[in-house]
């Protein structure tokens, strides 16, 4: 397949396309508040989450049912979202919000671009585990940025579809990286998008960084460490069995990053063989989470 380069006058017209196009997701009020909350740990309490919770009453909906189902088994009724916070715990509970908010973001059916999801959770997934092993400040952020990384890839999808697939097509048929084939086709890749659309949305200046120079950790100014992570971790999901599209070319992660997380040369290679594992486990009681936490009316889809 023949791709197609753009000139830089192509690049500005996709920036102000993508930016003014009214189709684009829109990040839900409650998914913003709990994002919000992550860089204030004292937000973060049961009651201020189930605050935040109770302002959508389909989520609080959703919450209660997960709270009463077999897989907690908690031995009474849970009737409300302050004792549902509680049961799951503030950080499960926040992680599966934003998690559901951004899969319905991705796609409202929850069923097309199910390989980007996993891929999006295993990244979040992996950038938690990572925080915790280099003891960075804040694991929620991490989970966040992760989730969240590729989310330039539904601007891009849903601004240019057939130019997106053609990408698409690219990476399986010659085994280049997603970018390499975006840019080729689009003139602009989704990190560089995903950063646009995160601005859009107002997220905090740490979150919009990590998402737009995930690839390239090297330009990343308020918070390398961050970006760093992300960037390993979707490295990491990638060895998980979570690459998406599937057919790319790996890459290898990026001696800056390396650095900025503070893991020696000797260190890396175990340290990733001992989170692959992890990280699988991880990821099926995250999926399992999430099926439960499913609105009951896409039971069965």
């Amino acid at each position: 397949m023949k791709s197609t380069s753009l000139t830089s006058m192509d690049v500005v017209h996709l920036r102000k396309v993508t930016e003014a196009m009214v189709a684009l997701p829109t990040l839900p009020l409650v998914a913003s508040r709990l994002l919000e909350s992550i860089a204030d740990p004292e937000a973060a309490s049961s009651e201020e989450i189930g605050a935040v919770i109770a302002l959508d009453p389909a989520l609080t909906a959703r919450t209660l049912k997960l709270a009463n189902s077999d897989f907690y088994g908690f031995p009474r009724k849970v009737g409300t979202v302050d004792l549902a916070v509680v049961v799951l715990g503030p950080d499960t509970i926040r992680d599966l919000v934003l998690g559901a908010a951004v899969f319905q973001t991705l796609d409202p059916s929850w069923k097309t671009l199910t390989g980007l999801w996993s891929h999006s959770l295993a990244c979040g997934v992996a950038a938690r585990a990572l925080a915790d092993r280099i003891r960075y400040r804040l694991e929620s952020e991490a989970f966040a940025a992760g989730m969240l990384h590729d989310i330039g890839k539904v601007a891009l999808r849903q601004t240019y579809p057939d130019r997106f697939d053609a990408a698409v097509a690219l990476v399986r048929e010659q085994g280049i990286s997603m970018s390499v084939a975006e840019r080729g086709v689009l003139g602009s890749d989704h990190a560089e998008v995903g950063g646009w659309l995160a601005e859009r949305w107002g997220l905090p200046g740490d979150l919009v960084e990590a998402i737009a120079c995930h690839h390239r950790p090297e330009q990343a100014r308020l918070n390398t460490e961050l970006t760093s992570l992300v960037h390993i971790a979707d490295w990491l999901a990638g060895r998980t069995g979570n690459s998406w599209p599937h057919g790319g070319m790996p890459g290898s992660v990026s001696q800056f990053a390396w650095e900025c997380v503070e893991v020696e040369e000797e260190d890396r290679e175990p340290l990733l063989e001992d989170l692959v594992p992890f990280i699988q486990r991880a990821v099926r009681q995250e999926q399992e989470l999430f099926r439960h936490f499913r609105d009951p009316q896409e039971e069965g889809k």
